[in-house]
């Protein structure tokens, strides 16, 4: 079955497999699935695409995420996880959590984290990581520990579209 997504970024849309959205003056482009899955399977779908599930370590990305994503109240999984681990960390790079939204609730007992929008902000939650959601991924060196071979990114951001977002 294959990954069902819209596009959405700063770029003209069109249609391709994933949702296109650059978040942040890195040029990171976020891809949202329409497809639900446990977290473990997003892990797999996003590593068969040359990604993994994404990062969302700043207040800028959802910043970015507030300003072009319709904010159907979906809850959605992304690289954060507990399982198996005393803290949360990210699947990408193995980082501890720095940042998470006002309002956040994280449970650290092995669960793994979803962001939903919620009252007008975004906000970091828990669940068994075999529940299903929706989820998001994000181009990546590594994954999971597993070197991610350079894949043709569908994501195109240009210099000026790149300057738009200031830290």
């Amino acid at each position: 079955m294959g990954l069902q997504v819209r596009i959405l970024c700063y770029i003209p849309l069109f249609l391709l497999y994933f949702q296109i959205g650059e978040v942040n003056t890195k040029g990171i482009c976020l891809y949202f699935s329409e497809k639900k899955a446990s977290w473990f399977d997003a892990l797999i779908e996003c590593q068969k695409h040359h990604m993994c599930l994404a990062d969302l370590n700043t207040e800028v990305t959802l910043g970015q995420m507030e300003t072009k994503f319709n904010h159907e109240e979906i809850e959605y999984w992304f690289g954060l996880n507990s399982h198996e681990k005393s803290n949360y960390r990210y699947a990408s790079n193995n980082k501890s959590i720095e940042y998470s939204p006002k309002h956040s609730k994280l449970v650290n007992d092995g669960r793994c984290a979803f962001v939903k929008h919620e009252n007008g902000f975004y906000k970091f939650e828990s669940a068994d990581c075999n529940a299903h959601k929706r989820f998001i991924c994000t181009k990546t060196d590594e994954c999971d520990g597993v070197s991610m071979k350079p894949g043709k990114s569908k994501c195109v951001i240009t210099e000026e579209e790149k300057s738009v977002v200031a830290y």
